[in-house]
């Protein structure tokens, strides 16, 4: 991070080091840090998510709501599709830079990325299918809040960011809709919808399991690397952030902050990077995400706090 501020003997050794293929913490430049991943996190949402890439403590920790409101439809809005709205906060806490108004560009530039790797589906872009969120065309439809709060940064925020919302969304459930064709006395049909007011009555959102993932690079001297860490997005001279979907379809590319873009040259084999490291990612958040299913049926059999931070992780 920019608040960082590494001598030119410690700046020589991480780009010397990279250069050679040797990162600080033992990695190699495509390898990537050990994730945790938990859901059910928040117990007033529809759906939660909180991912932490590195150990406690020297790791980047984000966590991710979804509250899902049912709209009605006005004109000039798409007839058949639901909504999704996305808002990234630093918290002061996670960085120094974050205090104050330190944070506003970065969570522009998070919400962002955000809103385009999870509301790209009705571009066939990837993302969510927000025609499975409309109820009633014209009429009504879901529209889902996904709020995430970056409680620590020691890099790849978005990385990490991604994956939680990927795996907040696919711990959402919605009430069941019950959609009714009624005739009044004209013969004229039209359409109403009741929302079942029942806790153990929920569906699962549709599509989600195509949600990408996203790989972020920084280039450090002649090299880059992936997955970097606080000490090497000090050092890091572009950086670049891929959407990869689960069909291995790029589905967005986002340039990072105030870096500068990689050379034309290196993009075919960053973008076949992206999608060979994306398909390992995938594969490994189907068992983080099992894994995390399972820790939150275990803590559903105690006593439940409602408090967020009160629950394991």
């Amino acid at each position: 991070m920019a608040s960082l501020v590494l001598s030119p003997a410690e700046q020589d050794f991480i780009i010397r080091g990279i250069e050679k293929g040797f990162r600080g913490d033992g990695r190699g430049n495509l390898d990537r840090r050990e994730v945790t991943l938990r859901t059910g996190m928040i117990s007033q949402a529809s759906g939660s998510a909180r991912c932490r890439i590195g150990n406690l403590g020297v790791g980047t920790d984000v966590l991710v709501g979804v509250k899902a409101e049912v709209n009605a439809w006005t004109p000039g809005e798409p007839e058949a599709l639901g909504s999704v709205v996305c808002n990234v906060e630093c918290s002061p806490s996670a960085a120094q830079e974050f205090e104050g108004r330190g944070a506003e560009e970065i969570n522009v530039e998070l919400t962002q990325l955000l809103d385009r790797v999870i509301g790209g589906g009705s571009q066939g872009a990837g993302g969510l299918d927000l025609s499975a969120l409309c109820i009633i065309p014209k009429q009504a439809y879901w529209v889902l809040h996904v709020d995430a709060l970056v409680l620590d940064v020691r890099g790849s925020i978005a990385d990490a960011l991604v994956m939680a919302a990927r795996a907040a969304l696919m711990d959402t459930r919605l009430p069941r809709v019950v959609v009714e064709t009624i005739t009044d006395d004209s013969g004229a049909a039209q359409a109403e919808f009741d929302v079942v007011d029942d806790a153990e009555d929920l569906v699962a959102l549709k599509g989600v399991s195509g949600l990408p993932v996203a790989v972020t690079f920084n280039q450090v001297g002649k090299r880059y690397v992936v997955d970097a860490s606080e000490q090497e997005e000090a050092v890091t001279q572009a950086k670049l952030t891929v959407a990869v979907s689960p069909a291995l379809e790029i589905c967005a590319i986002q340039k990072g902050g105030i870096f500068r873009g990689f050379q034309p040259s290196l993009m075919s084999e960053i973008l076949q990077t992206a999608q060979r490291i994306a398909k390992e990612e995938l594969t490994r958040f189907v068992a983080l995400y099992e894994e995390a299913a399972k820790h939150k049926e275990q803590q559903s059999d105690g006593p439940s706090t409602g408090s967020t931070f009160l629950v394991a992780f």
